[in-house]
């Protein structure tokens, strides 16, 4: 979840309210958290919710994950994860078969669209748009460092509220209104960190290879193939960590606009606008460095710098938008709590989700 243009939050980073619960004696471990969230944003209002996590309650090590947010001003937010087993527990595991279930619906009043390309115009116009998407998983594990998947997804997109007169979103613009999407992706990762919670050491890259097909009422059809690298590295002893990432994505096709590949919110460039440049290609690089602060509590300094492309034969060096910025993060047992603030050129973004970036 991003927040734009806060003025002040609470996300109870200060309170510190954690419920961990561990039952121990049993082979597997039942284990759950939950934090709360309190927060206030001048486009949401005041908005309230948590996130819980259990494991181990069947004693098959599976997971369930639970997040509910709600604002005054609108926004309705919910995501649930089921996994089996969960992420964390068949890290650098050999296994033969895993399952991912994921539901979630998003509702928010302003949103943003620029346009296409990676000069397109800032703009104050937002609109409201909302979606739903549902994503099945089936993994393997051929070596405990070399892991294969297959996904199943559907989204439903809602845009309405825009007017002609913005020059921008228009009903003409691919996706505009009401749209669907669906897709089969097949996933062949290489992943040696040590944990997929918080990993202090070890590396990831992944390719992944979609296909989006028409069926039904959903009516695009596109490929997409995505490259994901990263890396971690201890500095100064086990809790000071440099983090880097590099991220690349191409689309050929016809994809609506929120499909396309984009460089702005809290998981891509984090001084911009969410869905601040999109086209069918992006690059983006980040670096982080995560320190402690005080107990369960960390700190974060970090730089990210990407640009999108019509295409990968107009690949270059030239024009990319970086934002640069500092954060918190708070350790619990089954998730990482962050919050963001980024800067760039064109203002001040503030961030509060779940997970670290990368």
């Amino acid at each position: 979840m991003h927040t734009k243009t806060i003025r002040w939050i609470f996300p109870i980073l200060f309170f510190f309210i954690r419920i961990d619960s561990s039952m121990g004696g049993e082979l597997k471990k039942q284990t759950w958290s939950a934090f709360p969230i309190v927060m206030y944003d001048s486009d949401i209002g005041l908005g309230i919710g948590g996130k819980g996590i259990v494991k181990n309650l069947y004693r098959k090590d599976e997971s369930f994950d639970l997040i509910l947010f709600g604002s005054t001003r609108g926004e309705q937010w919910a995501v649930f994860t089921f996994s089996i087993p969960d992420f964390e527990i068949r890290q650098g595991r050999q296994y033969p078969l895993a399952f991912d279930l994921k539901i979630e619906f998003d509702k928010l009043l302003k949103s943003n669209y620029f346009g296409i390309g990676n000069g397109s115009a800032d703009n104050d116009f937002q609109f409201p748009r909302e979606f739903l998407k549902l994503e099945a998983t089936a993994g393997r594990a051929f070596l405990s460092r070399l892991i294969g998947e297959i996904t199943a997804r559907y989204a439903h997109y809602s845009t309405y509220g825009f007017r002609p007169e913005w020059g921008t979103l228009s009903a003409e613009t691919p996706g505009a209104g009401e749209t669907s999407v669906s897709g089969l992706s097949v996933r062949l990762r290489y992943d040696s960190r040590d944990s997929q919670i918080h990993p202090r050491k070890g590396m990831k890259a992944d390719v992944l290879a979609e296909q989006a097909f028409r069926v039904m009422e959903t009516r695009w059809n596109f490929r997409k193939l995505r490259f994901e690298w990263g890396a971690y590295r201890k500095l100064l002893g086990s809790h000071h960590i440099l983090a880097l990432r590099f991220w690349a994505q191409a689309i050929r096709g016809d994809a609506p606009f929120v499909e396309l590949s984009k460089i702005g919110d809290s998981w891509t460039a984090r001084g911009f606008k969410a869905d601040r440049f999109l086209d069918k290609t992006m690059c983006l690089a980040s670096a982080e460095y995560r320190f402690p602060v005080y107990r369960k509590l960390g700190g974060v300094a970090f730089i990210d710098a990407g640009r999108v492309w019509p295409d990968a034969a107009h690949w270059n060096l030239r024009a990319w938008h970086s934002s640069t910025g500092a954060g918190l993060r708070y350790y619990l047992e089954n998730f990482v709590v962050r919050f963001d603030a980024g800067f760039s050129n064109e203002g001040t973004r503030i961030f509060f989700n779940f997970g670290h970036v990368f």
